[in-house]
């Protein structure tokens, strides 16, 4: 019984090439011709060795068929091997080798389709090379992961020639493969290769050295221009009878705790990314820096896959943090932050700069609120609000005049072939513009109430986002408020 269930198996992983399946259909034209000659030219008198010569052809060709098919290559007669890379980066090209060796005595022609994971895309398939006997055949493609997580390269699918290539047989090559997708942290290692300083002028973000009080002292120093004269040290400068500066460094040993808002509202797509990517993204390279600097950074996910990583410090942590985060991903539910505020006051009792990452609407300020303040009596707070699409996309006024100010500026990172500018038209454009003011106004006034609780506030889109934030928790530092 089993051998007839591999019998079956078998015929199913086989089928006829092009070459068998234009053999046939020109045997049946023969046929066709051969019979018509005996419906209108009866007297014919070849027609007998006609029909037996095209008998002998089609005994001979299902004589051949059966043999080659008989003949069919084992998975024993190939070695595969797939080569990936260590990791993958979402929306980013990579490269991948298949590595296939003939161990038969003649050269196949063989086909691949490799079983790529799901959010995987790509367009190379199917890959065809004839590979000598004794040989190694090397197939190199790229994919484009579309989707963070854990994802499984499946066994490859391989077509392989009979040796009179009648038949193509199908196998299954290769062993599984587990790979990671990690968020896009070319910023991340631009910083290692570069320096991180370095990474933050190129990314735009503003570096000043901070002095003033509220600092660990570092060193003494002879006085230089620019120096305060908060920062002369009279003892020093009598006792060597000239002016000494007292030279401070940014205190380090700082938490920083990332509140990750998981909920169905960061799900929204811009530019192929969603808000919840440009968040990690953002998050990510303010974390190295953070760490740069010396300070324990954390993360703690909310409104949806539980998930908290406490504190932790040194450079090399930012892996720690990548591999923590890079399978998170957004939910259905809705943005709860009384929930995220009391997990995270039972969890972090020490001071911490806590970072509040999500995307806000007017409605979230009864809720926001009421986090924001039991947040600020433990920790300093910073709420960072990422724009959304539609602010861009709406248009300017009627007529192509704003009806609030009388020329309409852009935000720092909006694509300057926006539609941004594009007047109303009709109706509908009247209603979206008016319900596109009421959401900036309402979302202003949030803001501005957070500001008067003496919440750091960050109102940035997908471009900039990561820039204002390292920015804003500079300032931070250099102000001594951590």
């Amino acid at each position: 019984m089993k051998a007839k269930i591999s019998a079956f198996v078998a015929a199913l992983a086989m089928r006829p090439t092009a070459t068998f399946l234009r053999t046939v259909v020109a045997l049946i034209v023969v046929a066709a011709l051969i019979a018509l000659g005996r419906i209108f030219v009866p007297t014919f008198e070849h027609t007998q060795s006609l029909s037996s010569a095209f008998g002998f052809a089609c005994l001979a060709l299902s004589i051949m068929a059966i043999i080659d098919a008989v003949r069919r290559p084992s998975t024993g007669r190939f070695a595969s091997h797939r080569i990936v890379p260590n990791s993958f980066a979402l929306n980013r090209s990579q490269s991948i080798q298949f590595e296939l060796t003939n161990l038969s005595n003649k050269p196949l022609l063989v086909t691949l389709s490799d079983a790529v994971p799901e959010y995987f895309q790509s367009s190379d398939f199917p890959l065809s090379q004839t590979i000598k006997a004794d040989h190694k055949g090397v197939y190199e493609y790229s994919v484009v992961p579309k989707r963070r997580g854990l994802s499984k390269f499946a066994p490859a699918y391989i077509l392989v020639e009979s040796s009179w290539r009648l038949w193509e047989f199908r196998y299954r090559l290769g062993d599984p493969d587990e790979v990671k997708v990690y968020p896009d942290f070319s910023a991340v290692s631009n910083s290692v290769v570069f320096g991180v300083e370095q990474a933050m002028r190129n990314m735009g973000a503003h570096i000043a050295k901070r002095k003033g009080d509220g600092m660990e002292f570092h060193q003494l120093r002879e006085f230089r221009e620019g120096d305060t004269l908060k920062q002369i040290d009279w003892k020093a400068t009598a006792r060597l009878a000239t002016p000494i500066s007292r030279e401070y460094q940014e205190e380090k040993d700082q938490n920083v705790v990332f509140l990750l808002d998981c909920s169905r509202r960061m799900r929204a797509l811009e530019n192929k990314l969603s808000y919840f990517d440009y968040a990690l993204n953002a998050l990510l390279m303010s974390s190295y820096i953070a760490l740069d600097k010396g300070d324990a950074v954390g993360v703690m996910a909310f409104s949806g896959e539980p998930s908290w990583l406490p504190p932790v410090k040194g450079k090399t942590s930012v892996n720690l943090l990548l591999n923590h985060l890079y399978d998170l991903h957004t939910s259905t539910q809705s943005s709860d932050y009384i929930e995220a505020a009391e997990q995270l006051l039972s969890r972090q009792r020490k001071r911490s700069l806590v970072i509040l990452l999500t995307n806000l609407r007017d409605e979230d300020q009864p809720d926001l609120m009421q986090a924001v303040e039991m947040l600020s009596q433990h920790h300093l707070v910073m709420v960072v609000g990422l724009q959304e699409q539609l602010l861009q996309a709406a248009p300017i006024g009627i007529g192509g005049q704003n009806i609030d100010e009388p020329k309409r500026h852009r935000r720092d990172g909006d694509d300057q072939s926006s539609t941004s500018e594009r007047p109303t038209q009709s109706t509908e454009d009247v209603l979206l513009y008016a319900g596109v003011k009421h959401f900036e106004r309402e979302r202003a006034r949030l803001f501005a109430l957070l500001k008067a609780k003496g919440v750091s506030v960050v109102d940035a889109n997908n471009k900039n986002l990561h820039i204002q934030l390292v920015n804003e928790y500079l300032r931070l530092k250099r102000l001594g408020r951590l």
